[in-house]
């Protein structure tokens, strides 16, 4: 079986680590009163022996930039027959101020190009991304945020975001002020794993990404899974060693942020993550 070989691939934390692939350059994009993006990097890379059409997923990295997490999840949706484009849209240190909006164009452009390849079947998209990365993927799947990227612009079909900050997300969706106010309302009937662990610091209250999808219209909630992970921080599935760190955006004032990788939950989450992706996709 394809993905029982996907599971031989080393994935000690701390490695480096890249997809196969090749690096490709995205033409920009513009989206009114959300921002323009010149062209920016990409990695595409193809499953092994692939036929003329497969199913792709766009990959969005973290705060951190592209840091090993896309790859180690590359890696074996390509040898399950998925391809993949991990773009960039920041360098490290370089989350935009104004928010998840800024990096919008970023992911429509990336969605055109693929759907542009002659190698990739436009009709089956998916898109998964961790903590920053993951909450543009949750917003993704608004029909609301699906017209505002444009009609050109292919609707991805099946979702996989990583440690979103769901408790921001639910603020942002009830606040008039934020130019994701009320996507929650239209969030589609696309499959969706979210994956959480339960002592991530930039959570507040009990299983906050339970309580995000319940604000969801009942299609929505139907689809989507969540996957509390007993024990787990944020990023709990990062190549990089333990650590902490301060972020402004941790709650009202800032505050610290643990990072313990746990190669168990890691190798699970990414498991699963394929089978999400294989079974929606249909590669």
């Amino acid at each position: 079986m394809l993905f029982a070989a996907a599971a031989l691939v080393v994935s000690r934390p701390g490695a480096a680590q890249e997809a196969r692939g090749e690096p490709v350059t995205i033409p920009g994009a513009e989206i009114s009163e959300w921002g323009k993006v010149g062209e920016f990097r990409a990695r595409f890379g193809r499953p092994p022996g692939s036929p003329a059409k497969v199913p792709a997923v766009l990959i969005l990295h973290g705060s951190g930039g592209v840091d090993g997490r896309g790859a180690f999840y590359a890696t074996a949706l390509q040898e399950a027959g998925i391809a993949t484009l991990e773009i960039t849209m920041f360098p490290p240190g370089g989350r935009p101020r104004a928010g998840r909006k800024a990096n919008m164009p970023h992911a429509a452009a990336a969605l055109k190009w693929l759907a542009a390849q002659p190698n990739v079947d436009a009709q089956r998209l998916g898109v998964m991304g961790f903590s920053w990365g993951g909450g543009i993927a949750v917003l993704m799947s608004s029909e609301l945020v699906q017209e505002r990227l444009g009609k050109d612009v292919p609707k991805p079909i099946a979702f996989a975001p990583f440690y979103p900050v769901c408790f921001g997300r639910s603020r942002d969706f009830v606040n008039p002020r934020n130019p994701f106010y009320n996507a929650h309302t239209r969030m589609s009937a696309a499959p969706m794993l979210i994956y959480v662990g339960t002592l991530d610091d930039y959570e507040q209250g009990e299983r906050p990404c339970d309580a995000m999808v319940a604000m969801w219209p009942a299609a929505a909630r139907d689809y989507a899974t969540v996957r509390n992970v007993e024990g787990a921080t944020h990023g709990f599935d990062s190549r990089r060693p333990a650590r902490s760190f301060y972020d402004e955006l941790v709650h009202p004032g800032g505050g610290m942020v643990r990072v313990n990788p746990s190669p168990k939950a890691a190798e699970e989450a990414r498991q699963a993550i394929v089978s999400h992706f294989v079974k929606n996709l249909n590669p």
